[in-house]
């Protein structure tokens, strides 16, 4: 009895550990498959953030340059040695990309896909800037480079290459990114007719338009207005993408003229100033050949008194050695 007993006490403790073995395995792979579910979860926030910082990062890179540049570009418009003085600036070649940077109109170089590909020159660009384009309404100004390539385009405006160059007679183009942050052109739209643009060029000179036109237009008809022979004017047309029409490939263009240059006006003033020195120079000639005339009529008048003169003193003297001899013969005859 006692070995029956000892038994089936032994049997059930038998049970209990081969049940308290297997709930203790249960929970072990539950507590691996929690810890990797936090895990995952930790990955994915982690992930996430690093993905929502991405953009916000390369926006402040992107601003931090391109006031850099402005301020070292304006540094050399304004110094002394401003002529001698190279207007460039160098920014990453690489890296701060735009999205949807590949909608917009550029004109990129051979030599540009390769740097950026390559990031050639120890991954950095150097980009040769034209001037300052400043428009105090909408709170823009932005070093203008001369390209508008996707890398000059990150850190500025771009001057379309087929166009003049501001303040040159026929149509300049200046591009510029649609940034959602309002920077560069973001604004664009607010401008209206009669607001004022301003371009300091190299050499220091404001150069100021006015707006004519703003109007929206697809990216196949701005290839047509963008080039410099469409007009003998001297144009700005401003360019930007904009999202007004729900998709890409629309386009903000706005149109501006240049003011009248005072040059008109001093020139007028100079010709009718050289016309007054013309007249007077005229009319100086004019009383010098009076004075000459009358001094030639008085010396005719003089010649004639002269003549005159001689021809009595003549007549007189001729007269009475012939008179003498006369009277002479008769009295000879009479005696």
């Amino acid at each position: 009895m006692n070995k029956h007993f000892i038994s089936k006490i032994i049997e059930k403790s038998g049970r209990i550990m081969k049940r308290f073995g297997s709930g203790n395995s249960d929970s072990k792979k539950s507590n691996l498959i929690t810890t990797g579910l936090i895990l995952l979860s930790v990955v994915f926030l982690i992930t996430g953030v690093i993905l929502l910082l991405i953009e916000p990062i390369k926006r402040l890179n992107r601003q931090r340059i391109s006031s850099e540049a402005i301020n070292v570009i304006e540094e050399k418009i304004f110094s002394s040695e401003a002529d001698e003085a190279e207007m460039t600036f160098v920014v990453p070649a690489t890296g701060n990309e735009v999205s949807g940077e590949e909608y917009d109109f550029i004109e990129e170089t051979e030599e540009t896909e390769e740097e950026e590909e390559s990031g050639g020159g120890g991954g950095y660009v150097t980009l040769n800037s034209i001037g300052i384009l400043k428009i105090s309404k909408i709170n823009c100004k932005y070093s203008v480079w001369d390209e508008a390539t996707k890398v000059s385009l990150r850190y500025g405006l771009g001057h379309y290459p087929d166009s003049v160059m501001p303040g040159e007679r026929g149509n300049a183009t200046i591009l510029g990114h649609n940034y959602k942050d309002g920077s560069m052109f973001h604004r664009l739209g607010e401008l209206s007719v009669g607001d004022k643009v301003v371009f300091t060029g190299s050499d220091g000179v404001d150069k100021v338009f006015y707006v004519e036109e703003s109007k929206i237009m697809s990216a196949d008809e701005l290839v047509d207005i963008a080039v410099g022979n469409i007009t003998t004017d001297r144009q700005l047309t401003l360019v930007t993408c904009t999202y007004e029409y729900g998709r890409h490939g629309w386009r903000r263009v706005v149109i501006c003229k240049m003011e009248e240059e005072p040059e008109v006006e001093e020139t007028t003033a100079m010709t009718e100033e050289s016309g007054s020195e013309t007249t007077l120079e005229t009319a100086e000639t004019s009383e010098g050949i009076t004075e000459t005339s009358e001094t030639t009529i008085e010396e005719t008048t003089s010649a004639e008194t002269t003549a005159e003169t001689t021809a009595e003193t003549t007549v007189e003297t001729t007269a009475e050695p012939v008179e003498e001899t006369v009277t002479e013969t008769t009295a000879e005859e009479v005696g």
